[in-house]
């Protein structure tokens, strides 16, 4: 996997938006955005501060595999390899198909944090 398409996982995962973990690293939001894009790679210090502001260990950050012994998959990563196939109900799913599958989760997991942010008021 990508660097960009982990940062940006990651970055979801815990509920930032690209502005917000750029002024937690201190670089632009448009920074940010090139890294997660893959047009620039970070530089050590940098990487070190993206670990520590997505908490997670320098090594997760840019390591293509799950760690061994890790039970945790991330479907958003999943979904964007193109070096596997994605099967359902014995059937293969075309590019297109995969994409409607996470336009679905997308639509579902706004709806779900919306949902908690009403039940908060």
């Amino acid at each position: 996997m990508k660097l960009g398409l982990r940062l940006k996982t990651l970055r979801k995962a815990i509920g930032l938006t690209q502005q917000e973990l750029a002024d937690k690293v201190g670089v632009s939001r448009v920074y940010i955005q090139t890294l997660e894009a893959n047009r620039r790679l970070p530089s050590m210090k940098l990487l070190e501060r993206l670990a520590e502001a997505l908490g997670v260990d320098v090594s997760e950050l840019i390591q293509s595999q799950p760690a061994k012994g890790s039970n945790r998959m991330d479907l958003e990563e999943l979904l964007e390899r193109e070096d596997i196939e994605v099967w359902y109900r014995s059937r293969r799913l075309s590019p297109r198909e995969i994409q409607l599958v996470q336009r679905l989760i997308e639509a579902a997991t706004e709806d779900w944090e919306a949902g908690n942010d009403e039940r908060e008021d």
